[in-house]
């Protein structure tokens, strides 16, 4: 068969050279990865691990397969090469417990974590902010408060987006205000890849969404996600009221700081924003709160005291809590949202993969190739100071996203990389903990992540404009963030 034939054949069947080429590549690294003797303390299984993870990641990144589908792929794959750990079960003759010979039931124990039910009923929540009008009226209520000033409004985008992802999740947060910049950026006449507004107004709410998730364990499925592997590698649990005591202060603290990176390294090419009078004129005819505005501002109440005085009053966890919330916007009588109307809108992509991240989570740390992980790239730092020691992990957590830029794997990867760390120093898991936590879901290098990724297909900044606003905004927010954990992290009895 000649080459021009074999092309042609591929291209009929939907798959080009390039993607051909991709995947047999990732396949190779695989094989190569494995050829080698394990390093010393690496067991086959973890480097097999290791290896299957370095896939997985270029899998993503590439996207030569949706990634609902290698997700899944991926997942059964743990299973059928048998590094999943074993669940043990009952042996009906001898009653004795023994290793379930079915590996995959272990991973889909895994992969079925309370996460990614977290992370679709914050979706439903978002959506029923959207539909009873909320954001329509947060969004002229902001322009009314700049009073026409482009600065002001920058700073009003990110604390309304940063704010609503203290309640609901990051994603959905930054999907909400996106279609509201966007249309104070179409008002202006800002023009695509140009506009320095449009690029601090949109990399700005980027980075408040997902700075603003740090504030509560319900802003962001990478905090239920790294909260859900604290406690099963060390059985430490913290409670919404202890995360929000350090969480609130540092987005409070850091959101102001980003905004005055963003305006230096975007400063605004207008003095004054165009349809100022137009939104004050709309925002008059909305009046006051309808009443499915009121309806959703009860059900945000109600669910943030269950969160807040959990397990003070009560033993429900925060997703329990969010589940029966996003149930009630079904009910008769509310009717926030209805079936069709959220089929229609769902994606359930970030959340598969969500599910994938910690089942691989789970089979690194099985492994032991955590553990090992640990041992090479943080047991030189085990004697520092232990303000150095957060320094050192805040940086590393931020710098491993040019390797994993994926944030549930990168999630997956480190939290078991420095609960191992921890327990080998003999230092209090919390204290490398919380570094991790408060850096790992903001990736400001590249917009690689689903987030900014959302953002970038409108095409008012490039790579380079990313790079140049995030590196130093992931400086102050390391600088603050260890400041956090340093000031609150003992008070509060996490070290």
């Amino acid at each position: 068969m000649t080459k021009e034939k074999s092309r042609t054949l591929l291209t009929q069947h939907g798959v080009s050279i390039r993607q051909a080429a991709i995947i047999l590549g990732i396949i190779a690294v695989y094989f190569i990865i494995t050829a080698f003797q394990p390093p010393e303390g690496l067991t086959p299984s973890g480097l097999k691990a290791i290896a299957l993870m370095v896939c997985v990641v270029l899998t993503w990144a590439t996207q030569v397969v949706p990634i609902i589908v290698s997700s899944v792929f991926f997942i059964f794959l743990i299973g059928a090469m048998g590094l999943a750990k074993p669940e043990l079960i009952l042996d009906p003759i001898t009653g004795l417990l023994v290793s379930d010979p079915i590996t995959e039931t272990m991973v889909i124990k895994d992969f079925a974590s309370h996460v990614i039910f977290f992370m679709f009923v914050s979706i439903l929540l978002a959506y029923a902010m959207d539909r009873c009008g909320m954001n329509q009226r947060l969004a002229l209520k902001m322009t009314a408060l700049s009073k026409g000033s482009p600065k002001a409004m920058v700073l009003l985008f990110m604390a309304g987006t940063g704010i609503v992802s203290m309640i609901i999740s990051n994603v959905p947060s930054c999907a909400a205000f996106l279609p509201i910049v966007l249309a104070v950026c179409k008002k202006n006449d800002c023009i695509k890849g140009k506009s320095n507004f449009a690029k601090a107004s949109i990399i700005g709410i980027i980075f408040a969404a997902m700075v603003g998730g740090n504030a509560t364990p319900a802003g962001s499925p990478i905090n239920i996600m790294a909260l859900d592997l604290l406690k099963r590698g060390t059985g430490l649990d913290i409670s919404f009221a202890q995360w929000s005591l350090m969480g609130i202060p540092l987005v409070l603290l850091i959101i102001p700081v980003l905004w005055l990176i963003l305006i230096t390294v975007f400063p605004p090419e207008f003095k004054k924003l165009a349809g100022l009078e137009d939104s004050k004129e709309e925002l008059a005819k909305l009046g006051k709160l309808n009443t499915q505005e009121w309806k959703f501002i009860a059900i945000v109440l109600v669910m943030l005291f269950f969160w807040f005085t959990n397990p003070y009053l009560h033993k429900i966890s925060t997703t329990a809590v969010l589940a029966f919330a996003a149930a009630i916007l079904f009910f008769p009588g509310v009717r926030l949202l209805d079936y069709d109307y959220v089929k229609q809108k769902l994606d359930w992509t970030v959340i598969i993969m969500t599910g994938a991240s910690i089942a691989f989570a789970a089979t690194m740390l099985s492994t032991g190739a955590s553990q090992w992980i640990a041992d090479m790239t943080l047991m030189r730092f085990a004697n520092v100071h232990p303000v150095v020691l957060v320094f050192v992990i805040a940086i590393f957590t931020t710098l491993i996203h040019l390797l994993i830029p994926s944030c549930p794997a990168l999630v997956g990867v480190l939290v078991p990389t420095v609960i191992s760390f921890a327990a080998k120093a003999e230092m209090p898991a919390m204290m490398l903990f919380l570094p991790v936590a408060f850096n790992v879901s903001t990736y400001w290098l590249l917009p690689f992540d689903p987030l900014p990724m959302m953002c970038f297909p409108e095409k008012y900044f490039s790579i380079k404009d990313f790079f140049k606003a995030g590196l130093p905004a992931h400086i102050a927010l390391i600088l603050v963030s260890v400041g956090i954990v340093m000031f609150f992290g003992k008070p509060l009895g996490f070290f």
